[in-house]
């Protein structure tokens, strides 16, 4: 009886060896494929930003950055003062702002086809077709989807609204810019220079100052608040109904970076170069986060929720 047990004992032990053995076989072989799937890869994300966003690590995560307190209109944290990084599409605010010293919410814009053509290639759109937008359309292209071809449609009708018919969308252009910052040094932005109306190019720079003193400004306007806390936002034109997705990720339910008190504000990338600001709302207080120059899109995003966990939930 007891031969009879130890012999069983055995030929389990043999089976789980086995099996032990065939399922490290299996996990070699597929090993590759489990780590590479999007169920495994979801996972370790989340728990990477988790552990990542205990602890606030400027200027490891970014090159400049700042959390400001909207209600005490005081910074609470600022670092990387004197550097002055890339503004990618962050311009755009700045390009706003000086339109809207020049024209009303429902003027209208053309959008032609020698000014669409300007556009950079494989830079972000919000797929504007040739018609008539009203200014207000065309500013919250700029802002929803970060549409670079909305950015020169209105760099066009400043620009021939200055000089008048008879020039190129590239004259018009040029004019634009070139009158653009002659505003902001009239206007103290003085650590911004901008050569392009939509952001794309890689001299362009500017501050923590300057971005969050034209952050503020912008958020007086009702137009601004509509669209730029909503994860998809939809206008009506002539040319049809235009649907765009938010480029911040703070916005997307479905992104592992969803943050519910997060009401915008707007995100800027280019080449290396990942920006971001984002208004942070709860319980009445209103804080704005500005994340410049991080090294990839999850450390902008990893570098905000740190600075929520560490400075303002701890308040």
């Amino acid at each position: 009886m007891e031969k009879q047990s130890k012999n069983k004992r055995n030929t389990l032990l043999i089976v789980c060896v086995i099996v032990f053995a065939m399922l490290f076989v299996i996990f070699g072989l597929l090993r590759n494929r489990i780590f590479q799937s999007s169920i495994v890869r979801n996972v370790s994300d989340k728990i990477d930003f988790i552990v990542n966003t205990k602890q606030l690590k400027i200027p490891d995560d970014a090159l400049a950055f700042s959390v400001y307190d909207m209600n005490a209109n005081t910074y609470l944290f600022y670092e990387g003062a004197g550097q002055e990084p890339t503004v990618a599409s962050l311009s755009k605010l700045f390009a706003i702002d000086y339109a809207l010293s020049k024209v009303k919410l429902d003027d209208v814009f053309e959008a032609n086809d020698e000014t669409l053509k300007l556009v950079p290639a494989g830079s972000s759109m919000a797929n504007l077709t040739r018609g008539t937008y009203t200014a207000k359309q065309i500013m919250q292209a700029m802002l929803v989807p970060s549409g670079n071809d909305a950015a020169y449609v209105m760099a066009y009708n400043i620009g021939k609204m200055d000089l008048g018919a008879g020039h190129s969308a590239k004259e018009y252009i040029n004019h634009f810019v070139k009158s653009l910052r002659t505003y902001l040094a009239r206007e103290g932005y003085g650590k911004t220079d901008l050569y392009d109306p939509s952001g794309f190019s890689m001299q362009a720079t500017t501050n923590l100052d300057d971005i969050n003193r034209v952050t503020l400004k912008l958020l007086d306007y009702d137009f601004v608040k509509e669209c730029m806390g909503e994860s998809s936002f939809t206008i009506t034109t002539k040319q049809g109904n235009f649907t765009w997705k938010n480029t911040n990720e703070f916005l997307d339910k479905e992104s592992l970076f969803y943050n519910r008190y997060i009401k915008g504000v707007k995100t800027g990338t280019f080449a290396s170069s990942y920006n971001i600001i984002a208004l942070y709302e709860n319980n009445g207080k209103r804080y704005l986060i500005i994340c410049l120059a991080a090294h990839s899109n999850k450390d902008r995003y990893q570098a905000v929720q740190a600075a929520i966990n560490t400075i303002i939930e701890k308040r």
